[in-house]
């Protein structure tokens, strides 16, 4: 899928690898295939999607692996745009920075001591947090070139899932925070435009190539300007090579590298099966400078 956000957001359905028909016809260098998001109404789609961060700051390392997993049915076609019914299967996050490790799975949520160390410790703090996402469901409208026009269902879900964990004051308003940083219509419409604004409605062949534009916000947040070409068409599977400028000038950090990568899409439904892109940045901050390293690998599947 195309560009996967890079905002530490998260970012994100514990996906099986598309298996290829065994009948794929050869490979071919002169056919052409039309490109386009076209997911089928009343059908279900499963998405994982991985982050793995290494960066080191003044000699303190910190390393990130973070993984969302997202099942998806159509629910409606208007011909324009598809409406696509979401939730988040699950959510997992570790950690290692400054000689401590944040583990978060929701599917392993911390149980309840019940002797008020649970309210001391942010770590169960957030398994709690994240473990009630789970279920939680929003939808998208998306059009033919994969760029999402609408997100909602999250006016009032972060008010939801932190009053789900009784909590009132200064720690409740933390968790509305939290929340927010990582779960909103906004992370998740430039997560998803990230993944899915790749193609461009039309028929290609080997060798075509086009250009995508997106912006995030964020810790990695910036000017996204994407180039995509057709690199081999074998069956339905398209090939597409991904090379990505990245950059941004804002006050507190400034952000200059760029993607690469390689996408594996199913042009029947414009699914990308399967992607694997590599990332490397700088940036600067506070007069210093450090280098940012990160991989994606994204799985989709078609749900029987």
């Amino acid at each position: 899928m195309k560009k996967l956000a890079i905002p530490f957001i998260a970012f994100v359905c514990v996906a099986v690898v598309f298996t290829l028909p065994s009948c794929q016809p050869t490979k071919s260098s002169t056919a052409t295939k039309m490109l386009k998001f076209n997911f089928e109404k009343g059908k279900g789609y499963d998405y994982e999607m991985i982050i793995n961060m290494d960066q080191e700051i003044l000699g303190q390392t910190m390393k990130m692996d973070m993984a969302t997993y997202y099942s998806m049915d159509v629910s409606d076609d208007d011909g324009n745009t598809k409406t696509i019914s979401s939730s988040i299967d699950r959510f997992k996050l570790n950690m290692e920075v400054a000689g401590m490790n944040i583990e978060v799975d929701t599917d392993k949520p911390f149980p309840e001591s019940g002797n008020g160390d649970d309210e001391k410790d942010p770590v169960k703090k957030m398994n709690r947090l994240f473990g009630a996402i789970k279920d939680q469901r929003f939808s998208m409208k998306v059009d033919a070139e994969g760029k999402v026009q609408e997100v909602k269902g999250f006016e009032n879900m972060a008010e939801s899932v932190v009053d789900s964990l009784n909590l009132t004051g200064e720690q409740r308003d933390k968790m509305m925070k939290q929340f927010n940083d990582q779960f909103s219509a906004k992370n998740i419409k430039e997560q998803f435009e990230r993944v899915w604004y790749i193609f461009p409605n039309k028929k290609v062949k080997v060798g075509d190539s086009w250009q995508r534009n997106t912006e995030t916000g964020g810790t990695l947040g910036g000017m996204y300007t994407s180039t995509y070409t057709v690199a081999e068409i074998e069956g339905d599977m398209v090939t597409l090579e991904e090379k990505t400028k990245v950059e941004s000038q804002e006050e507190k950090m400034k952000l200059k590298g760029e993607i690469t990568g390689t996408l594996v899409v199913d042009s029947r439904v414009g699914l990308v099966v399967n992607a694997d892109q590599e990332m490397k940045m700088t940036a600067t901050a506070g007069g210093m400078s450090f280098d940012i390293k990160g991989k994606t690998k994204i799985k989709g599947k078609m749900r029987n």
